[in-house]
């Protein structure tokens, strides 16, 4: 009986733990252990957001909205409005950041490089690094283009003020 409720209470509070970190939207990365123990840890932007979760990686872009994060390879997005404070591993700050595009999926991941093509209504085509993805309209949570967020769908894509 008492073994039950421990496992009760145990399963509650990480569902409870979990649940912030979805509360504020950010989708974490893939759970990654270091593949080189021996090795030094590189250094790296430590994002805070106002519930005190930290989201570890190298903040590579930003835009009007969110931080642009790369963890192995994997890129996500931070809402500007929901980091409380930004450690850069640099002491200077964030240095010269760039803006580029970015195509937010619903899903949490983010596509950081070049929109080559669109087809209105239907989809983009963005560029990163050497491959081109393809991406579906109803995949996508929004776009950004060289820093500021643009409307899509069956008009021609539009810079937002």
């Amino acid at each position: 009986m008492r073994g039950r409720r421990f496992v009760k209470k145990l399963l509650i509070s990480v569902v409870l733990s979990l649940s912030m970190v979805w509360l504020c939207g950010f989708t974490p990365f893939t759970r990654v252990t270091n593949v080189c123990p021996k090795c030094k840890a590189e250094k790296t932007d430590v994002i805070v957001l106002s519930n005190g979760f930290k989201v570890v990686g190298n903040v590579v872009a930003q835009n009007t909205d969110y931080y642009v994060v790369d963890r192995y390879s994997e890129y996500r997005a931070v809402a500007k409005a929901e980091a409380s404070k930004v450690e850069w591993k640099d002491k200077g700050g964030p240095g010269n950041l760039g803006t580029g595009d970015q195509i937010l999926l619903k899903n949490g991941v983010v596509l950081h490089g070049a929109i080559t093509q669109e087809k209105f209504g239907r989809y983009f085509v963005i560029q990163v690094g050497t491959l081109n993805h393809t991406v579906w309209h109803s995949q996508i949570k929004n776009v950004h283009k060289g820093g500021t967020a643009y409307t899509f769908g069956d008009t021609p894509v539009v810079t937002t003020p």
